[in-house]
């Protein structure tokens, strides 16, 4: 993995994770796609606590991804994709 890709995907990470705090703490669920407050028969907040938690931990995921390959090598990038 060359040092531009590391970087790129380490910048994705902590943009996920941004996006995942937003949803979570700020609720701003107008970040998620196809979101639609007329639509949404549950709990307002339960829906952005989890799927910013599920941003949250992509992003971790992300984040971590060169380190791991760094670690074991490039065959683990074809575990990720099953993962992912």
């Amino acid at each position: 993995m060359s040092t531009f890709s590391m970087i790129a995907i380490i910048v994705a990470g902590v943009f996920i994770i941004y996006f995942g705090y937003l949803i979570q703490v700020k609720k701003m669920l107008s970040l998620i796609i196809g979101f639609r407050e007329t639509t949404l028969y549950g709990d307002k907040d339960k829906y952005a606590k989890r799927t910013g938690m599920t941003a949250i931990i992509l992003g971790v995921i992300v984040l971590l991804m060169p380190l791991v390959v760094s670690v074991f090598g490039e065959g683990v990038i074809q575990i990720y994709k099953y993962i992912i």
